[in-house]
């Protein structure tokens, strides 16, 4: 096999990139678990096992309290030449944010901070996107794959640590996954400038003319019917299989107080129910150049949405009971 052979099929397989975004995870502290298996229905509704390639989790802080990023990284490997474009969402009166999923509805603990927030506003949101070959050939699925995985793969992971928050008291309930779905291309990533005419397309020669490189986007879009069927059916067979789901929540309704709640109401079963639909909805994607320095900024931002911690109550959980006493 010659040199050009066996590199572009290797390269081809996706694992050289894999084994390095692993690597990255490592060196930055995040656990590595291999693949993360689950089962969703394929196009005939039969059951069928998924897999997305990274599964890790970093313990943020462990000060008397745990708060954890858990990560599901998608790898996908392009072409050298290879670029992905996406529109930019259509209007700033309206922001979607919410690309970070969390177990907070189920403890007695708030974060206050907005540094998550801005972490995703400096990033920009994206309604969809299309691939641009070197050859000069276009995909509209090209970005697809990868991001499909990760969505149906985010309301199975949500389930599972909902599961873990339930029946196990961590901390005294000052305990806090985040969840993150991240798609880790060679692909150039882009952004369409905005206010531009069907002209400017036209007339332009260049990439440059009419999109921006970009380190990073989070695509944003809206679960389909099979997508929102099977995040339904995650959330019913949760909320039905935790019987204590609903006390639990009404429990946390009477600490939650304070002038914060004036003007908002404590998670509900239905705030969880809906909660699994929205897990599916946004997706980081990263050039693998800048993997590291996105993660480290989002990490810095969870860090410091954390020093706003405010606990309301602390998680008692004797003989198998749960009860909360209010702080």
């Amino acid at each position: 096999m010659s040199n050009t052979k066996w590199k572009t099929g290797f390269l081809k397989t996706g694992l050289p990139l894999e084994y390095v975004t692993a690597n990255t995870l490592n060196k930055m502290g995040h656990t590595i678990f291999g693949e993360y298996p689950y089962n969703r229905p394929n196009e005939n509704e039969d059951l069928k096992e998924f897999s997305i390639d990274i599964r890790a989790h970093k313990c943020l802080d462990s000060n008397e309290r745990l708060f954890v990023l858990d990560t599901l990284v998608e790898c996908k490997y392009r072409q050298p030449g290879t670029t992905w474009i996406f529109s930019p969402y259509p209007t700033k009166d309206f922001v979607p944010i919410g690309l970070i999923h969390s177990t907070e509805d189920l403890v007695p603990v708030r974060l206050h901070g907005n540094s998550l927030w801005k972490f995703e506003e400096s990033l920009g949101y994206c309604v969809s996107g299309v691939e641009l070959m070197n050859n000069g050939g276009g995909n509209t699925d090209g970005t697809r794959h990868g991001v499909f995985q990760l969505r149906y793969g985010m309301p199975v992971l949500l389930k599972n640590l909902y599961e873990s928050t339930i029946n196990h008291s961590f901390s005294s309930g000052r305990y806090i996954d985040f969840l993150c779905p991240i798609l880790v291309t060679t692909a150039d990533i882009r952004i369409i400038k905005p206010n531009l005419q069907l002209e400017n397309f036209l007339d332009a020669s260049e990439l440059d003319e009419v999109s921006e490189l970009k380190e990073a986007i989070i695509l944003n879009e809206r679960a389909g019917p099979q997508l929102q069927s099977f995040a339904d059916f995650l959330a019913e067979e949760f909320i039905s299989n935790s019987p204590e789901l609903e006390s639990r929540l009404a429990a946390l309704d009477e600490v939650l107080v304070g002038e914060e709640w004036e003007k908002r109401h404590a998670p509900d079963v239905d705030t969880i129910r809906r909660s699994f639909g929205q897990s599916t909805e946004r997706v980081l994607i990263v050039n693998y150049k800048f993997f590291e320095t996105i993660l480290l900024k989002l990490e810095k931002a969870l860090m410091e949405d954390i020093a706003t911690e405010k606990v309301y109550a602390k998680i008692e959980d004797e003989k198998n009971e749960f009860s909360l006493v209010k702080h």
